[in-house]
């Protein structure tokens, strides 16, 4: 039997009318392409909501493997994305996938959320490492990709928004349990990206697929 599986993706912020981290995952599901063993949830985009809805939901369907997935924009003009991923034009950033290897306790982003709560500089949890590694297989998940042809890379900045929030709190909370981590998608075609959402929900299939085989702890 297939190990249970958690996806999240969250719902549109900011400019964003979609949110191809949610709607390839919907597409995904609604076409077969996730098995009974895997669940998906929404996530809001706000401080106060998202990992309390992430943390329902593990706990309602209990995976013992789980992907947080969020959309990249402007963090690809971040001097600090291009220096802590050694970004050297080889890779095409408008399709590439980003596995994040590392969650940092902080947020530290000028946009609010879609509550119009902004924060700009703290913790995320007091008294808690300033850094935790993502524990799930990020050279396995990059090496899939590759061999089904997408551009991936692996992330060492998940950024000051949501998605390192999100992040953070799911591996201060689960990450020492289960395999658990974070991957940024690119926006898709109808956001002036390269992907389809068809692709994406194909490329997130397989992450789901290659973390239910996966037998590390």
């Amino acid at each position: 039997m297939s190990k249970r599986i958690l996806l999240s993706g969250f719902e549109p912020f900011g400019t964003f009318e979609t949110n191809p981290s949610w709607d390839a995952l919907a597409l995904a599901q609604s076409e077969g392409l996730l098995g009974d063993h895997v669940s998906i949830v929404k996530i809001p985009v706000t401080y106060t909501d998202a990992f309390d809805v992430f943390a329902e939901a593990f706990e309602a369907h209990q995976p013992e493997g789980a992907i947080s997935f969020g959309v990249y924009g402007s963090r690809l003009d971040s001097a600090s994305f291009q220096k802590a991923n050694d970004l050297d034009g080889k890779t095409n950033a408008s399709s590439c996938i980003y596995i994040e290897s590392v969650a940092r306790n902080r947020d530290n982003a000028g946009k609010p959320d879609n509550a119009g709560v902004t924060r700009e500089g703290g913790v995320i949890v007091a008294d808690a490492p300033e850094t935790i590694a993502a524990s799930f297989p990020a050279d396995s998940l990059r090496h899939s990709l590759k061999e089904a042809g997408y551009d991936c890379e692996i992330s060492e900045d998940a950024g000051g928004y949501l998605c390192n929030h999100l992040f953070y709190r799911g591996m201060h909370a689960f990450g020492a349990r289960i395999p658990y981590g974070f991957v940024h998608v690119p926006p898709v075609v109808s956001m002036n990206g390269s992907l389809t959402l068809q692709q994406l929900a194909q490329a997130m299939a397989d992450m789901a697929n290659t973390l239910a085989k996966y037998s590390g702890s």
